[in-house]
C-alpha cells in the first residue's frame, strides 16, 4: 500500500497552464487575481504536473511543507511570452 500526501500547487503568473491539471488528477481549488491554485490528493501527481508545466515555460518553483504531511508549492512564470 502506498502513503500519499496532499499537495497544493500555486500557479502565479502563469495564464493557461491550470488547464493540464485535470489530466494530472488535480482539482481547481481557487481563482484569484494572482493566479490560480489546483490541489492534488498525491504529491507525486503535482511533481509529474510541475515537470510538464517546466517544459512550456520558465518557471521558478518554491517548495514547502506548512503543515504535516502537506506539501506547497509555488510556480511562478518568468517567459510570460510562452505561458500563454
Amino acid at each position: 500500500m502506498q502513503v500519499k500526501y496532499p499537495c497544493l500547487v500555486q500557479l502565479r503568473s502563469c495564464k493557461n497552464l491550470e488547464k493540464f491539471a485535470e489530466k494530472f488528477g488535480g482539482k481547481i481549488v481557487s481563482v484569484e487575481k494572482g493566479g490560480v491554485d489546483v490541489y492534488f490528493e498525491d504529491v507525486n501527481d503535482a511533481r509529474r504536473y510541475i515537470s510538464r508545466i517546466k517544459k512550456f515555460a520558465k518557471v521558478r518553483i518554491k517548495m514547502s511543507i506548512k503543515q504535516p504531511k502537506i506539501f506547497f508549492y509555488s510556480v511562478r512564470c518568468l517567459d510570460e511570452d510562452r505561458s500563454r
